[in-house]
Parts: structure tokens; sequence; C-alpha cells
């Protein structure tokens, strides 16, 4: 009771009333999230908390058995009531806003905040086979965002994609982009079938290797001496069939397996410096079906072709990803999460943007150490601070700045619960003397939500 009645007289000041229609979120969508992603990971960087908070179809809800027998609200009843909620719902929205905490003038605590509001939706983009989500939705949870303003067609047209991180290992080589960066097995002895299958294959790509370098040889002479010739040869390329991949002569060799696959790449990485293998995957079925031999002009031209193979692939991770790719940049960073609320944001985040969820308590809490070291509970602190016997004669001043403009978002300046939790806790940490040195404070003073 002690811990609500503060918490209260912290956040129903007029000063705030005042200040939370005022402070401006920037709105995030399909249309903007590139740019958007790319000034986050900055501020992320910078940063000495990141709050988050979501927005969900549906919400927990208490056991009736819990308030006849509180005693049964263990964190593993707590947990499992989490998981099933995670589970069955889905995000919608997903609020993530660095900021830092620095002493300014007297008791006064200013927080410089820069909050992303990013508006979700699962959807196979890529058409890979996932995500396939089916989910529930509560009539109140949706009645509730509705009356927020909430805009249910941006959000299922142009919200966000995302893929967790074992749906996206699952997922690997079911697009149909070839790729260059394949690891051969060098450790095998290989068989007789192996050495005939690799001189066949040695043979063709030699006979038309030569065949390509001495074609532009002779297109280089021709270009100069009669043009005529030169297009007349080029026809002939043409209508017999000769592949190319870009602008550069390629030629496609099929494989039956595994096995081949690395035989082909090998054989072409050792005997041949002007020669590029890339795996071309049977998109849906997730197995290499061919290796598409590249002929580069020079060693420039191969390393030309190399990054751009690599861009190629970056770019494709990027869109399988999704909105992941903030919660990576995150999980990267290394810094303290707080939120309100901990095990139910968490049970969210974990579900949707990492993999499914334990069974148990202990195994959720080690799965999410490894990729949030550091999580913060204002719910918890909140207990340490009313526990205080001066508690209630407590006060925390508060310099709220968002620095970054808001352009047109049709009027819907949405996300400000994050705002609320990123204010909430720079009073409580000011009261406990944290901003000085937050990460000590992390290691030290607060307690994870693990640990409630």
């Amino acid at each position: 009771m002690r811990a609500k009645l503060l918490q209260r007289r912290f956040l129903c000041t007029n000063t705030n009333q005042q200040q939370w229609k005022d402070w401006s979120i920037k709105q995030v969508t399909k249309s903007n999230f590139k740019e958007s992603l790319s000034e986050l990971k900055t501020h992320i960087q910078n940063s000495d908390f990141i709050a988050i908070s979501s927005k969900k179809t549906g919400v927990i809800s208490s056991s009736p058995c819990n308030k006849v027998l509180p005693f049964l609200d263990t964190p593993e009843i707590s947990y499992l009531q989490s998981k099933d909620a995670a589970e069955r719902f889905q995000l919608l929205q997903f609020v993530v806003c660095p900021f830092t905490l620095t002493q300014s003038t007297g008791s006064t605590t200013k927080v410089v905040a820069h909050p992303y509001n990013f508006h979700l939706f699962p959807r196979d983009e890529l058409n890979l086979g996932m995500p396939q989500y089916t989910f529930s939705c509560q009539t109140s949870q949706l009645t509730a965002l509705a009356n927020e303003g909430f805009d249910f067609n941006v959000c299922v047209y142009d919200g966000i994609s995302y893929l967790s991180r074992v749906q996206e290992s699952l997922t690997k080589g079911r697009h149909a982009n070839p790729s260059s960066g394949y690891s051969v097995n060098s450790s095998s002895t290989p068989s007789v079938a192996d050495e005939i299958f690799t001189k066949r294959i040695k043979t063709r790509v030699m006979h038309w290797r030569d065949a390509c370098v001495t074609k532009s040889k002779s297109n280089g002479s021709e270009d100069k001496e009669n043009p005529a010739e030169a297009l007349i040869s080029s026809l002939r390329k043409l209508i017999l069939g000769a592949e190319l991949y870009g602008s550069r002569p390629c030629m496609s060799i099929d494989v039956c397996n595994e096995r081949q696959v690395q035989l082909v790449v090998k054989m072409s990485r050792e005997l041949f410096d002007d020669l590029v293998p890339l795996v071309v995957p049977d998109k849906g079925r997730g197995v290499p079906k061919a290796v598409r031999v590249v002929l580069t002009s020079s060693k420039e031209d191969k390393n030309l072709l190399e990054r751009e193979l690599q861009d190629l692939e970056d770019e494709q991770n990027r869109k399988t990803r999704g909105f992941r790719e903030v919660i990576d940049a995150i999980s990267a960073s290394q810094k303290p999460i707080v939120a309100s609320n901990c095990l139910n944001e968490l049970t969210f985040l974990h579900s949707k943007f990492l993999g499914p969820l334990p069974q148990s308590f202990n195994e959720f809490t080690c799965s999410l150490r490894m990729a949030f070291p550091h999580i913060l509970d204002v719910n918890t602190l909140l207990k340490e601070i009313s526990s205080l016997r001066n508690a209630n004669n407590l006060l925390a001043l508060v310099d709220m700045e968002i620095p970054h403009e808001v352009q047109d978002s049709d009027g819907k300046n949405q996300g400000h619960d994050v705002l609320h939790t990123t204010h909430f806790f720079a009073q409580l940490s000011s009261l406990l003397k944290a901003s000085d040195d937050p990460h000590q404070t992390v290691n030290a003073d607060l307690v994870s939500s693990a640990e409630m």
C-alpha cells in the first residue's frame, strides 16, 4: 500500500500531467524503419539505460485462486501465467527509449530521452513460410487501444514484421539468393565416386573457362577492328544460351547432395583464382540444388563481386530479421533495460524475438540473462524506496528533455507509457543516488526482474 501511494505521488503531480501530452515520440513503421534504426543504434550506444514498453492484443489475467490464496502467487506461478499470455497474444507496438541521467542543479536530475514507438505486425513478406501466427485478442484490450487512438490499419498494412532468432535459423537456405560463403569440410577422405565426379566437373569447368577467356580476348580485338563482328558474336552467345551473372559469364552445375556441393566448391576455389562458386538453394526446401561458377576478369573484379554478394546477403538478413534488428542492437549494447512489470514484458520479448519460452522460471531467467544481463524493474525499485522511513518526505525533481522533433504523424503520438517509466525511474534512482554511476547501480543497488 505504501509503495502504491508513493507511486501515485510521483506520477500524479500537476507538472507531470501537463508534460505527458507535450512529450513527442517518433512513430516508426515500415516506411521509415531503416533510417529510424540507424538513429536508434546511435542513441543506444550513447545511453545509460534503455526503457521499454509494449501494447498487446491481450494481457495476463490473474487466477481467482491468487486472490483467495495469495501464498500461491509464487515466481513460478507468475511466470507460467505470463508465459501463457505471451504465447496466446501478439505484440502490436514496442516502444524503445534510450536515455541518460545526469545530475543538474541542486537535487534535480536531468533526463535526455529518445523514444521510438515501433508499430509491429508479423507477416511472411519473403515467402519463407514464417512467421504464420495465429493469436488471440481480448475485446477489452482492443477497445482500450481504440480509445487511445490506435490505428489498426497502420498496424496491419504498414507494421514492421520480424522473425525470432530461432525462426531465422530455421529459414537459412530457404531464400533463393546464391551465397559464396559456403564452408568446406576438408577432413573427410574422398571416395572413388567423389574422385570420378570431381574429375568430370573439373574437365567441364576448364573447357568452359578456356572458351570464355578466348572469347573475351577475341571480342576485345573485334571491338577495336570490327564492331559488326563483335555484335554478331554477342548475338551468337545469346542464342546458344550462354549464362551471365550480372555482366559476368557463369555456368551452373547441378548437384544431388551436400557432398557434391562441397566437391564443386573446393575444386573451384583451389584450382582457379578467377572463379567464384555460388551455392544456389532450392527455395522452400532449404537444400542446395546447384553450384553457379562465376568467372571474374581480375582480382579487383573478384573482390568487387564478393562485396556485392556480401551486401546482398546482409540486406536479405535485415529483411528477414525485421524489427528484431532493434532487439539485437539492445542486446549487443549490454545496456541495462528498464521496464514496469518486467516479467510480463520480457516473456513477450523472449517469445517473439528470441525463441520459445522454457518450461520453468529458472530456465527462463538463464536464457534471458544470456541476451540481457542487466534488467531493472521499477516496481521492485519502488518497494526498496518505500521501505525507507522518510519515503513520504523525499523530493525528487526531474528535468525531462526529448531532443528530436517528431514529423507530422497525423496527430497520433502514441507510446507515452515508456516515458512514464523513464520519468519514474529517474525519480527513484535519484532518491537512491543511482545516477552518479549507473552501471555500478545496476550491479550493486538495483534488483533485476529475475530475482523478484
